[in-house]
């Protein structure tokens, strides 16, 4: 009783995100259904996280343990960021959704977003949103066209715009317990100026715009318009096509072995590096989300030589030194090894040689939460591939195929450091170049 009593008093000593956002009836905006004209947009938005916000299984589940340690202090914080139209109006309470009305439900809805002017205050996150509520539809649009009021918003052409909810701190001790906005500002993407909306709101992984579209039917064709997608990496309860492909294209994995090993230790290096995220990998909610780099090396008769595995993330201790702890609990980290923007880390492992071939796989997983957390909250979560590489070591040149002259040639004249896929590969090139060759020569002799 102790214990739950200070935390409901620590979390109350800070202004709470949803004491930032201003009081208004849920009658000011205007439910998904009525935006016919943007057909599209609403089709992208409704598979959306956003759209999902305050129904999300595991969100309801993380959020329920929270208010039973915290008596109940811990809601209005959480609410206002998953439902911001409903705690603004006073309708939702912790995880009654009794009273919440159809556009409260629809989480971070159309409306809400384009009624936001910019960011209340000084700090940017938890939920830190200037709301109009005047019904003026706000955009990227310059010289937007519609039968509603509309204006052109040059913040939502910022990354500020969706740092206001992707930053948040504990609210008793302002504790950075996600950091997105902070990892991308930090980042050489925000140095590019290359924002949020450039990769999560365009098609395809990475910068694809700009995408000719219109807005609206009916509207004029404009040179770029934002997709709705807000696409990230949940692929069990988001847009899964569209969260794998971001996922697969967030990391490059190398794996490096020697091609022949006769006898004794095969040393491995794997380099993973963050390639294609302008944030931290993972992000978010790191002491929940997974993502794993498994090495394995297995002989020709399936037995196994080595297997290992190292997880990134982040792991919270309170006040007192435990971890892992809840992020209600937490102080401090007790450990971050995640991967930042445009940067690496590698790893060293070993394995004893075997009379023949080894096939050495390097994969890097990732999961939005653990299976525990997926069963406990009743949804199934996938496990996606986001990168992987093999090679294979031989305990002679012999068995490469080349004679050990040839292997030994070929070592000096790249150093040692092509693998033997690398080789195939370089082979495979220069008998297309032949064959390129003799086309061309095929062509002049008919000429």
């Amino acid at each position: 009783m102790i214990v739950v009593l200070a935390l409901a008093i620590a979390l109350t000593v800070v202004p709470s995100a949803a004491l930032a956002l201003p009081s208004m009836p849920s009658t000011l905006f205007e439910a998904s259904d009525g935006c016919g004209c943007h057909a599209a947009f609403r089709e992208q938005w409704g598979v959306s996280m956003h759209a999902k916000a305050l129904t999300d299984p595991i969100y309801l589940y993380e959020l329920e343990l929270g208010e039973e340690a915290t008596g109940g202090a811990l809601g209005p914080f959480c609410n206002a960021c998953h439902s911001p139209i409903a705690v603004m109006a006073g309708e939702l309470v912790s995880l009654d959704h009794s009273k919440v009305s159809d556009v409260g439900m629809e989480g971070v809805t159309c409306d809400f977003c384009h009624q936001v002017t910019g960011t209340e205050g000084d700090v940017i996150g938890d939920t830190s949103t200037a709301v109009s509520g005047d019904g003026v539809k706000l955009a990227n649009i310059q010289d937007p066209e519609a039968p509603h009021p509309a204006e052109y918003s040059q913040f939502h052409e910022t990354a500020e715009f969706c740092g206001n909810c992707h930053n948040v701190n504990h609210p008793g001790n302002g504790m950075h317990l996600e950091a997105t906005y902070t990892e991308w500002k930090d980042s050489p993407y925000a140095a590019a100026g290359i924002v949020c909306q450039d990769c999560h709101m365009t098609p395809g992984p990475g910068v694809t715009k700009p995408r000719e579209g219109t807005a609206g039917g009916g509207g004029p064709t404009r040179d770029h318009v934002y997709m709705m997608t807000f696409a990230g990496g949940n692929v069990g309860l988001g847009d899964a096509v569209r969260a794998e492909e971001r996922l697969k294209a967030a990391a490059t994995l190398e794996l490096e072995v020697p091609e022949v090993v006769e006898s004794g230790e095969v040393p491995v290096m794997t380099t993973i590096t963050n390639s294609g995220a302008g944030h931290y990998l993972p992000t978010g909610l790191t002491e929940v989300r997974q993502m794993w780099l498994e090495v394995t090396a297995t002989d020709e008769n399936g037995a196994e030589l080595l297997r290992e595995r190292r997880e990134f993330g982040s792991v919270l201790r309170d006040a007192e030194g435990n971890y892992p702890v809840y992020l209600w609990d937490a102080v401090a980290f007790q450990s971050d090894d995640r991967i930042p923007p445009q940067e690496s880390t590698s790893n060293e492992y070993s394995f004893p040689m075997a009379s023949g071939p080894v096939t050495v796989k390097a994969a890097l997983y990732y999961r939005s939460c653990s299976e525990e957390i997926a069963k406990k909250s009743g949804v199934e979560i996938p496990t996606t591939t986001m990168a992987e590489a093999v090679s294979v070591v031989y305990p002679s040149a012999e068995a490469v195929g080349m004679t050990d002259t040839e292997f030994r040639a070929m070592q000096d004249d790249t150093g040692g450091g092509i693998g033997l896929l690398s080789a195939v590969a370089i082979f495979g090139l220069m008998a297309a170049a032949l064959v390129v060759m003799k086309v061309v020569m095929d062509k002049k002799g008919t000429s």
